[in-house]
């Protein structure tokens, strides 16, 4: 005998009830295990851009440190005797030099007292190119007395970067001594021109150096693709964040 609710209509099925009940449920589970299953794959990604981007960084940055450690070299510290002879060499010379002292080849000749001062600095941390900066103060006439001083940082130093610290050195010196001299004269423009190019060429300066080569293909081909990794990581981030921002709004409004 079947039952009636007390308005005479069938009775509803339990069964049935709790199957509409369950429904949502089910729902809600399939839900949940579709987005566990999203995340644990954004995971996976994620992981396999990170180990990408350290890895192809690493040897990126590694190719990089060599390259500047020939081609961007830091400007090094001088002794402060050189910004005091960079001082005396700027003035004019008015008058024939009486301090006696030896070049290079043996010779002996005879500085003012701001040029002396200058090659005594240079002889506390380079012996040999004090004796050259000597024989090109020496020099009195004024386009051999530049293309000495352009001698003098072009050829006197060596490029290696234990010799860096005399390199600078001998471009104060060289530049302060220039700016002494008659600034309307071809020879001194032109010099000062070399010897500026020389200096920028040697070390990372706000000049540009023509002859600097660019970095190797090595820093491209894998620093390229681990800045990309990068970018796609922040970029699942980003995805993942709005997903869950999306999920907690619409929990929010149930």
């Amino acid at each position: 005998m079947s039952s009636r609710a007390p308005s005479g209509e069938p009775a509803p099925d339990a069964e049935a009830g709790e199957d509409r009940a369950a429904a949502p449920a089910r729902e809600d589970g399939a839900a949940r295990a579709s987005v566990s299953a999203r995340s644990g794959v954004r995971a996976r990604a994620a992981l396999a851009l990170l180990a990408l981007a350290l890895s192809l960084g690493a040897v990126a940055g590694v190719a990089f440190q060599r390259y500047a450690a020939v081609h961007l070299r830091a400007l090094p510290k001088v002794p402060s005797c050189v910004r005091g002879a960079r001082v005396a060499l700027r003035r004019p010379v008015a008058v024939s030099g009486t301090e006696p002292r030896q070049t290079a080849s043996g010779e002996t000749v005879y500085l003012t007292l701001g040029e002396d001062r200058a090659v005594a600095c240079a002889l506390q941390f380079d012996e040999p190119l004090a004796r050259h900066l000597a024989a090109a103060l020496a020099e009195q006439e004024t386009a051999p007395r530049a293309a000495r001083l352009v001698e003098l940082v072009r050829d006197r130093v060596p490029a290696d970067p234990a010799h860096d610290r005399a390199a600078s050195a001998a471009y104060m010196m060289a530049s302060a001594t220039l700016r002494g001299m008659p600034q309307d004269a071809p020879e001194v423009r032109a010099a000062a021109e070399e010897i500026e190019l020389r200096h920028a060429c040697r070390f990372a300066l706000r000049r540009s150096c023509p002859t600097r080569p660019w970095p190797p293909l090595l820093v491209w081909l894998t620093g390229v693709p681990a800045a990309l990794s990068l970018l796609a990581l922040l970029g699942l981030g980003l995805a993942a964040s709005a997903a869950r921002y999306r999920r907690w709004t619409e929990r929010r409004g149930r």
